[in-house]
């Protein structure tokens, strides 16, 4: 999980990086160009947290598999591994 992490985090760090080459090539409507990038860096953003929402809940079914019980690990385990919960426009 702790490399899916990193790799995650890099790709959305890259796509907020893409900016800096997206607006030198863009002279006519950058602020076209700037709505389709923040849509993009959005998505990468939802999909990573809807990945993470299914490692979750995998690592739920796996410790209540463990014999723990299932009060403790909903009460006490996935509530410190939740993601922040911010929303964005056009999420779903």
């Amino acid at each position: 999980m702790c490399m899916k992490l990193s790799i995650w985090r890099n790709d959305v760090h890259e796509a907020i990086d893409s900016i800096n080459q997206i607006l030198p090539t863009h002279n006519y409507d950058k602020a076209v160009a700037i709505r389709c990038w923040i849509r993009s860096v959005l998505r990468k953003i939802v999909h990573y947290k809807t990945q993470h929402r299914l490692f979750l809940n995998e690592a739920a079914r796996t410790l209540e598999l463990a014999s723990l019980p299932s009060d403790i690990v909903m009460k006490s385990v996935l509530p410190f591994l939740e993601l922040p919960t911010y929303t964005f426009d056009g999420e779903d």
